[in-house]
């Protein structure tokens, strides 16, 4: 559904195997399962937090009454599985849109130029291996 709208869209069947995806790829947004194997969703976005702080997370779970609030403060979204597809959609550009307005609002030292995408943490030109060099900097 996502690549039918110009979106790549790489798939993990675990927890692991998705932060391995992460510290490979160029990753914009990560969509996050609740229950994985090996690990569940709150442990990956954790993870993901400690190492991209900016990178936008989506929740999709099929049990909203189960999530950990621990877990919902630690992710820009979520959506309960079963919903229409438009929902998924929706929040996707929603939490994109608003992760791309705050790289383009004025930085604090430099009121006159803006950050691109590039520029930050979890953005279209860094992978997870890149935040965690830039973090131990």
């Amino acid at each position: 559904m996502l690549e039918t709208r110009d979106y790549t869209a790489f798939t993990a069947e675990s927890g692991r195997a998705g932060l391995e995806i992460a510290a490979r790829e160029q990753i914009d947004l990560v969509i996050l399962d609740y229950e994985m194997p090996d690990m569940n969703g709150e442990q990956v976005a954790r993870r993901l937090r400690t190492h991209c702080p900016t990178l936008p997370i989506l929740l999709l779970t099929g049990y909203p009454g189960r999530i950990p609030k621990s877990l919902l403060s630690a992710v820009d979204g979520f959506v309960v599985k079963g919903s229409p597809p438009q929902v998924l959609l929706q929040e996707v550009e929603r939490i994109t849109s608003a992760s791309a307005e705050v790289l383009e609002q004025p930085s604090r030292r430099s009121r006159t130029r803006k950050k691109h995408a590039s520029e930050l943490p979890g953005r279209s030109s860094r992978s997870l291996r890149e935040c965690r060099r830039k973090r131990k900097r």
